[in-house]
């Protein structure tokens, strides 16, 4: 959840975005009583700011603003910097909870302005966290983290480390809800505990335990993921959370799966479902029911499982749960196709591919509806640079105007230094729109720029989403129909006298099968590599060279230096991985090359690839292969990453292919 801080509030210091809060008539009446008693229009102002905020924000929105333009006229009057602040504030608030966006980052930006001015650390921590809050909203990653770092170093500098653990907590939120950078959410996660520890705030650390713990989860990180939970775990017995103790379970059961270690499921899924019943979270008990369902399945108890995946889909769709609907069927059909029931196992994937195409439809959306969000931003805050520059063209029309007027009713004598000074203005305006046509050539060019990186961004990732779908679904889908195959094969053997002549052919079957089998399993890891996922980019790449160099098509040597130290997005990594893959596969399909070198260093944020064969190489000038796709993909992933090829080839000498990508 977002901090959203409101200065000075007399009742709050910090509070959370668009919630209200349930009062009873005499914590209202205080609010009232605050406003009546107020002894001087300073004191009014607050009180009538903080009625409208605590008591109206969250159910009465209307009812809040008109507090809060009460509160405004006297901020206005007294010219009170702090007052105004507010004001924007929480009137951005209710803008943005009603979906106006782009109003509530109109409000943030005059809050911003104000807090500039009066050098205020206070001031500026707080208008720029609102800020980066409303640039959050409008999906402007980019620019919602540089103002949180604005708001960051405000409060370095006043030392003011309980508002330094909400906006260490804002930061980790951006990057990891959207996927963005895993690595960035994990440093700013570790800074809220430290800090949440350090003042002893221990709902924080709560929350800041449980979040780490999650993105620890996401990286593969699962005994840290672990110790974090433990800890969240004694946070939350000690306070008597219950909601936030159900979460450390369900944290503890989903790392268990990862681990395989389903003997220890039982006891925190009877844990899990007294805490839900004790709660009233129904949700909850769907994940239980599929905990339950993976316990009895690895104790090979299918009829039990299967029971518990179907009282799960029930719970799930109850409440539209469509992920978990994913897995349950998922593990549904397995247990269909181990009990023999081939119909059921093909029901239950083919429903478990629906949902899969469902929810990659609606992350297409999602995508695009970022963009164009993204779009919008620069879009508006280009009127807002042009209506400026109108502004400022206006004002100086005016002076030029006035100066008119004073010259024309002096002596005629002054007629000369008139004239220079209208050549003068003519001569000013001209350069001034040659500029402005300048400046807005520039800016049509750099839209132009942004949007072919956004087509290349939207293309690779849609690219690198299609093959895992792909590789999963032949993985899991006709992998398993074929595992299947062979298993029944092989019980039906048992079961019959063939003769020594069948035997044979039904030997030489079994390995067509198992052939098939390896070259599915073969093909669904080059679209989609696991090495990829489960090692680093390094040990990812020497995979790779170790089996093109094991399948005999090609020697490959692998080298690396410093790249253990490279800090990428998944993105990147993926795109590094691609070029090497392409650069590897042109060595074997053009170069008839019996040996390469492949080289991966980091020095100076500059992640160079090298790539050099023994082949029969080709001439510069002609440069063969670059109307085929594998050169105009391995360009476009280089571009995209704003990198660039110096290619070496001579005839008979082989090749040689350097790629440098800032990172």
């Amino acid at each position: 959840m977002r901090y959203l801080f409101l200065l000075l509030m007399l009742t709050m210091a910090i509070s959370f975005k668009g919630v209200g809060q349930d009062m009873n008539a005499a914590d209202k009446s205080k609010y009232f009583k605050a406003v009546k008693n107020a002894m001087d229009d300073s004191t009014k102002m607050m009180a009538l700011m903080g009625l409208g905020y605590n008591v109206y924000s969250g159910n009465k929105p209307d009812s809040a603003l008109y507090y809060y333009n009460l509160a405004y006229k006297i901020a206005v009057k007294l010219k009170s910097t702090p007052g105004l602040i507010k004001y924007y504030a929480c009137y951005g608030d209710i803008l943005s909870f009603r979906g106006m966006h782009y109003e509530a980052l109109d409000m943030s930006l005059k809050a911003v302005a104000l807090a500039d001015k009066s050098k205020n650390d206070h001031f500026i921590g707080a208008a720029y966290n609102n800020l980066a809050g409303s640039y959050t909203d409008l999906s402007n990653i980019d620019q919602a983290y540089a103002c949180y770092l604005k708001s960051i170093a405000a409060y370095e500098r006043l030392n003011d480390k309980k508002h330094l653990a909400a906006v260490y907590a804002n930061v980790l939120g951006i990057f990891f809800s959207v996927g963005h950078s895993p690595e960035k959410a994990l440093e700013y996660g570790l800074k809220a505990i430290e800090v949440s520890r350090s003042i002893n705030n221990t709902y924080a650390l709560q929350e800041a335990l449980l979040n780490v713990s999650a993105v620890y989860t996401n990286m593969g990180k699962l005994n840290k993921a672990l110790a974090l939970l433990k800890e969240a775990k004694a946070v939350s017995e000690k306070i008597n959370d219950k909601i936030s103790l159900l979460s450390v379970l369900v944290g503890y059961n989903n790392i268990f799966v990862l681990q395989n270690r389903y003997d220890e499921l039982k006891n925190y899924t009877d844990e899990i479902v007294r805490l839900c019943k004790d709660t009233g979270n129904g949700r909850v008990l769907a994940d239980a029911e599929y905990f339950y369902a993976l316990y009895d399945f690895n104790k090979k108890n299918y009829p039990s499982a299967k029971d518990h995946l179907k009282k799960s889909l029930a719970i799930s769709n109850q409440y539209k749960g469509v992920r978990i609907d994913q897995k349950v069927y998922s593990k549904l059909g397995d247990v269909e196709l181990l009990t023999g029931n081939i119909a059921g196992y093909q029901n239950n994937r083919a429903l478990e591919d629906s949902l899969r195409a469902k929810l990659h439809s609606d992350q297409m959306l999602k995508n695009s509806q970022e963009l164009e969000a993204k779009y919008n931003v620069s879009k508006k805050e280009a009127e807002i640079s042009n209506l400026n520059k109108e502004k400022k063209i206006r004002e100086l029309t005016l002076q030029t105007r006035t100066i008119y007027i004073v010259v024309l009713t002096c002596a005629l004598v002054v007629l000369l230094i008139i004239g220079w000074l209208v050549r003068n203005n003519s001569i000013r305006k001209e350069r001034l729109l040659i500029s402005e046509r300048e400046l807005k050539e520039q800016q049509i060019q750099t839209l132009e720029r942004e949007k072919e990186l956004l087509l290349t961004q939207a293309l690779m990732e849609g690219q690198e989403a299609e093959r895992s779908r792909l590789a999963k679904d032949l993985h899991d889908g006709l992998g398993g129909i074929l595992t299947g195959t062979k298993y029944s094969l092989s019980s039906m053997k048992q079961n019959m006298i063939i003769s020594a002549d069948n035997a044979a052919a039904f030997e030489k079957t079994m390995n067509m099968l198992d052939q098939s089998i390896s070259e599915l399993r073969r093909v669904a890891h080059n679209m989609m590599p696991e090495s990829l996922l489960k090692l680093s980019l390094d040990g990812a790449i020497e995979d790779y060279c170790h089996q093109v160099t094991n399948s005999g098509a090609l020697k490959v040597i692998y080298q690396s230096f410093d790249i253990d130290k490279l800090v990428a997005e998944e993105a990147v990594k993926i795109a590094v991985y691609r070029i090497v893959q392409e650069l590897i596969n042109n060595a074997v399909k053009h170069a008839s090359a019996k040996t390469a070198i492949v080289q991966i260093t980091l020095k100076e944020n500059i992640l160079g690839i090298t790539v050099e064969d023994d082949g029969k190489g080709f001439e510069l000038a002609n440069l063969s292969f670059a109307d085929g796709m594998g050169y105009k993909n391995l360009k476009s992933r280089v571009d995209f990453l704003k990198g660039n090829i110096d290619v070496k080839s001579e005839r008979g000498k082989g090749t040689s292919i350097l790629i440098q990508l800032p990172v």
